[in-house]
């Protein structure tokens, strides 16, 4: 029993990783003129759900059901994983008990609670994989979602390619094609570091599969999507600078940072024509005056905002963004912002000192560990940190991007100075020489 646990448990986290990549649910199939459920100028009103959501609803429900009996069942393990960040369940705690000052409080109870759930499985993976092997299995998952998104586009292209407004733009599975940038964007990490390894096994596949994802993120037509894969697979060489003598890394560091404060120089002088040759205007397409409404309805409850998922609501805060814009929005496309209003200038706090904390742990991780699940920390990070800046990609229901925040936040600790890579690595019985 213990030997088939171990060799389905890595299998059951590719299939989980897949369901909350939102691929399976195909919601594109059944909305092949909807666009953006969670974007500009248009509500979920209009969504019609998908033939597959029964079965992906069950398969979220059994993979929670799942979640909470194997950490019962390991709960030792679990605890020290637990403690390494009390900034992020704060947080969670806070999205939990919104409800008793939230406009909604029924929706912002079930949301919370949905989302705790979704934590506890990033707590899973933290505690029964080390990073090695959570690299190995999103690398999987990664794969299987980008060919998965290309095959079914080809299929139904009816569905899998927008049609109005951004008509020809690819989305896959999903139901907008933003959305569908970023998860490929997400995507290509995980397998651009696993081709830096010397055991790569179908390294020519893997290549392959890369591939497609880049294809897919130039097809949906996404410049922020594309601008920011660019930007990652700039700062890998640099991060692993990182490794490098201090006294060869320091200059070289510096130097990044110059050529960076230059380049930032030129483009804030040069911002409109700069916007302009990506064909968007110098508001971000609006961005900027929703924030500006947004800042103003968060100055009303600065502190601990209007509720988990609860501000977003017909009949909620949003109602002042309608009235101004008389457009219907579903969130500010901005991360940092609609942690703010949901869960107040305390939330926000919480999520940037979870991040910080975070980030120094992996600076110190990606200098000590010399294979790829060295930088995984670090580039998944800057992916996170770069997303929120025009989309909303932090705390969430269901939300792969926050599974994985939550994996890797309590995968990494406090690194003493060791003579070896080994010394570092958390120990595990259970390898995944099968799973790859």
């Amino acid at each position: 029993m213990n030997k088939l646990l171990q060799w389905a448990e890595p299998k059951l986290a590719v299939l989980a990783l897949l369901v909350f990549s939102g691929v399976l649910g195909i919601a594109s199939y059944s909305n092949p003129t909807f666009h953006a459920a969670r974007g500009f100028g248009a509500t979920a009103a209009g969504y019609t759900p998908s033939p597959v959501d029964p079965l992906v609803k069950l398969l979220r429900y059994g993979i929670y059901a799942s979640t909470l009996f194997l950490i019962i069942a390991r709960l030792k393990t679990v605890v020290r994983p637990l403690m390494r960040d009390p900034f992020l369940w704060i947080l969670v705690g806070l999205a939990v008990f919104s409800f008793v000052w939230s406009d909604f409080p029924g929706i912002s109870k079930k949301e919370a609670v949905l989302t705790f759930m979704t934590t506890l499985f990033g707590v899973y993976l933290a505690s029964r994989y080390s990073l090695k092997e959570q690299l190995q299995i999103v690398a999987w998952a990664a794969g299987i979602t980008a060919v998965f998104s290309l095959l079914y586009t080809l299929a139904f292209p009816w569905a899998g390619i927008e049609q109005g407004i951004h008509a020809g733009a690819w989305r896959g599975p999903v139901t907008q094609k933003n959305t569908f940038a970023r998860l490929m964007v997400m995507c290509a990490v995980p397998l651009a570091l696993v081709l830096n390894s010397s055991r790569t096994k179908y390294r020519y596949v893997v290549w392959a599969v890369f591939g497609i994802t880049v294809a897919l993120i130039v097809l949906s037509t996404s410049k922020t999507a594309l601008v920011v894969f660019l930007t990652l697979m700039m700062v890998l060489p640099i991060y692993r600078a990182l490794r490098w003598s201090s006294s060869f890394a320091v200059p070289i560091l510096m130097s990044v940072v110059l050529v960076g404060a230059s380049a930032g120089t030129w483009l804030m002088t040069n911002w409109v024509s700069f916007l302009g040759s990506l064909g968007k205007d110098a508001t971000l397409t609006g961005r900027t005056e929703i924030w500006d409404a947004i800042i103003e309805k968060i100055q009303e409850r600065p502190w601990l905002g209007y509720g988990y998922d609860a501000f977003w609501q017909p009949g909620g805060g949003q109602d002042y963004v309608w009235y101004v814009f008389r457009i219907t929005f579903t969130q500010s496309h901005n991360g940092y912002l609609d942690l703010a209003v949901q869960l107040g200038i305390l939330g926000l706090l919480l999520f940037a000192l979870s991040f910080i904390t975070a980030y120094i742990r992996g600076v110190s991780w990606g200098r000590m560990i010399k294979t790829p699940e060295g930088l995984w920390p670090l580039t998944y990070l800057t992916f996170i940190f770069m997303y929120n800046q025009t989309e909303s990609t932090t705390i969430e229901t269901n939300s792969l991007f926050w599974i994985l925040y939550v994996s890797i936040t309590l995968s990494l600790r406090h690194i003493q100075l060791a003579n070896t890579n080994e010394e570092l690595e958390i120990p595990h019985q259970e390898r995944l020489a099968e799973l790859v």
